[in-house]
């Protein structure tokens, strides 16, 4: 077996809802995105879902956050990714709703084409995708990047490369927030950044591109993008949402990581709404 595709431990984040609070019979689980763990979902967003009845549960990639395989990151692709949710979802008390954020969405996406593509319909009841990287991968906001915002482009490069020390506040704040995110702010967050595989990086270049229309209208679906998003620009979350048979909806002032910050409580609100007419 081909030592990408060895099952590894996994964090896990969990938060269930509080006494007093009916339960609902869906869970919900959080896929993040490149560069991330499972904690920029456990910062708020966990216990935001738990208080409206969830169980919510968020989990880190093979290679991130508390997960194993940090020092082997740059040998796994999306494949692997996607049997890590494949084991998230099995472990799951019942079919899931989805909650995908950039590459996290991107991995959902091609879990659902691979299934749907097999003839079996997957043990998983919805997909809210937010900022996703697009079906076609991340050729196209990358050159987007690059025409528009090159030094953010470059100092991007730079993390992959293990360079984390060449992307400056402003630039983070640029990348994932707003300008009004304090800088204290976007230095905690910062400061919790990891690189990312490249062999992923890669597969989200042009390696891997999604069939959309092997899951456009077998499941409830939403997309969800940002005004404030230079790195998955609306531009392209609307296309993700045609491409998918939904229209998208683009929340105002908000960046890149939805999850985080002071923002967060209304992509939250807008996913909680979507869930309530989907989930049982």
């Amino acid at each position: 077996m081909p030592e990408g595709s060895q099952p590894l431990a996994l964090e896990v984040l969990r938060a269930r809802p509080p006494e007093g609070v009916a339960a609902r019979k869906t869970p919900v689980l959080m896929l993040h995105g490149a560069f991330a763990g499972a904690w920029c979902f456990g910062e708020t967003w966990l216990q935001r879902f738990a208080e409206a009845g969830y169980e919510a549960s968020a989990f880190s990639f093979r290679g991130h956050g508390d997960s194993a395989g940090r020092d082997r990151l740059d040998r796994f692709g999306v494949e692997d990714y996607v049997r890590d949710l494949d084991a998230m979802i099995k472990d799951q008390p019942a079919p899931p709703i989805l909650v995908a954020h950039s590459m996290g969405g991107f991995v959902a996406m091609r879990y659902l084409e691979r299934a749907f593509a097999r003839g079996a319909a997957p043990p998983v009841a919805g997909l809210s995708l937010l900022a996703s990287v697009p079906p076609a991968g991340l050729w196209g906001p990358s050159l987007s990047l690059m025409t528009f915002q090159p030094t953010l482009f470059f100092e991007l490069a730079m993390i992959q490369g293990g360079q984390p020390s060449w992307m400056s506040l402003d630039s983070v704040n640029r990348a994932l927030f707003t300008p009004e995110t304090p800088k204290e702010a976007a230095h905690a967050y910062y400061a919790r950044l990891t690189t990312e595989s490249r062999r992923a990086v890669l597969d989200m270049q042009g390696g891997v591109r999604i069939d959309a229309s092997r899951i456009a209208g077998r499941l409830p679906i939403q997309v969800l993008g940002a005004d404030h998003d230079v790195l998955i620009p609306p531009a392209f979350v609307r296309a993700t949402g045609r491409s998918l048979g939904v229209t998208a909806e683009i929340l105002s002032g908000v960046g890149h990581g939805m999850m985080l910050g002071r923002t967060s409580e209304k992509p939250a609100r807008r996913v909680l709404e979507w869930l309530a007419r989907v989930a049982s």
